[in-house]
């Protein structure tokens, strides 16, 4: 199947090229690129900054436990996959900007108004309306990664795309946590709306590829056959949904373990990841390019299998600092590995529904992840289980990840 659409590919992205600079001579640095990378930077710092405040409100303003801190960090995934399938569709026919400036733009809104919810019940229902419009920025985002790079260097691209999506994830709780210390509850949430919507200015500013696209002449039959899923993807997201499953360890879990045990601030702990993935996606940008896709993400989840194993087993500030430099190294390769195999022969007018589909196993990561950690806290007694449960999930990847390589021989 991969060798019948790759000359599609092709011709495709020479149509984008003669009607725009973006991919003319190999290039991948451009201004363009560069908007999108800030973007996507304002949009990760907005939405990761709230997770520990979520975390910390549920825990000591709604009196919530484990379970309730799960939930509340995992339902916004449940209406985010609902929104999925549709987000992908509307970007391959009315363009990238719409998904990445619109998307933004309600979601600051979204989630500005979590400083007025005053119960539990409420703060569910803003995560929910959060989840199902908060995707289309991704959606809209990752695609036009794969828009704008060259396909041979679509790993590199992926890389330093992903230092802005990741280094937000990793600066955001502390942002969060820096700016609820200072205003309380209320502030953490409006910086992270704010973030957002600075996102959502700056996305202005980004081509919209629709106009420049040859129509797919496979359309008639793809249409017949259309599903949920976008089949080339199911298999990388599996395996990233399994290996990000740390997540919510570290972000919701992390700062409640720390004040029960009264380790202090959370924050120079993500510093620290955020720092190092940093440099490592810059260090290693090709790498997935060059290694490959499967050798690579191998790597990755044997990194955050590990990382967060250390940091349940050696619960003090010393041992969190190298529990989190040794997850550093999950986080700074499994996604950039990933994509590439998620739009591999893929249309450039069909990516965003593949990119749907392979982003669509984030949010579940997150919906299933944090509620499943929760409640292996919850019955264990102890906060630290939920980072041995997350360690296990990464493990777990392993074998689902030689498994698609034995189906897919073209997978290295």
């Amino acid at each position: 199947m991969h060798e019948e659409r790759r000359p599609l590919v092709f011709a495709v992205n020479q149509n984008v090229a003669a009607g725009r600079p973006h991919h003319t001579q190999e290039r991948l640095l451009t201004a363009q690129f560069g908007v999108l990378c800030l973007s996507a930077l304002f949009s990760a710092l907005g939405f990761s900054s709230v997770i520990p405040t979520v975390a910390r409100f549920v825990a000591t303003d709604l009196d919530g436990g484990d379970l309730e801190v799960g939930i509340a960090l995992g339902v916004f995934s449940f209406s985010a996959v609902l929104a999925r399938p549709w987000i992908g569709r509307l970007g391959d026919r009315r363009g990238r900007r719409v998904l990445i400036a619109g998307g933004s733009l309600i979601t600051s809104i979204v989630l500005a108004a979590h400083a007025l919810a005053d119960s539990y019940l409420a703060l569910l229902v803003a995560r929910l309306v959060m989840g199902a419009v908060q995707g289309a920025f991704f959606v809209g985002t990752v695609t036009l990664t794969t828009d704008l790079a060259p396909e041979h260097r679509r790993g590199e691209a992926a890389s330093y795309f992903s230092v802005a999506i990741y280094g937000g994830m990793a600066f955001g709780p502390w942002l969060g946590e820096w700016a609820a210390g200072r205003w309380g509850f209320d502030g953490g949430f409006l910086l992270g709306g704010l973030c957002m919507g600075i996102a959502a200015v700056i996305a202005f500013w980004l081509p919209d590829f629709v106009g420049d696209q040859e129509p797919n002449v496979a359309s008639e039959e793809n249409t017949r056959r259309r599903s949920l899923l976008y089949r080339t993807a199911i298999w990388p997201g599996v395996v990233m949904a399994l290996g990000i499953m740390i997540f919510p360890a570290l972000h919701g879990f992390m700062p409640k373990l720390m004040d029960e045990r009264a380790l202090g601030d959370a924050g120079p702990i993500y510093a620290l990841y955020g720092l190092l993935v940093l440099v490592l996606r810059l260090v290693c940008s090709r790498l997935p390019d060059t290694l490959g896709t499967g050798k690579t993400a191998a790597v990755a989840l044997v990194g955050s299998s590990v990382g967060m194993l250390i940091m349940g087993s050696f619960v003090s500030r010393p041992g969190l600092f190298v529990g989190a430099a040794v997850l550093a190294i999950g986080g700074s390769l499994l996604y950039p590995a990933l994509m590439i195999a998620a739009v591999d022969g893929v249309p450039a007018n069909e990516r965003a529904q593949a990119m749907s589909t392979f982003t669509m196993f984030f949010e579940l990561s997150g919906g299933i992840g944090a509620p499943v950690l929760g409640v292996v806290a919850w019955l264990s007694g102890t906060t630290v289980a939920a980072f041995y449960g997350a360690s296990v999930l990464a493990a777990i990847g392993l074998p689902v990840l030689f498994t698609w390589r034995r189906r897919n021989p073209s997978i290295t």
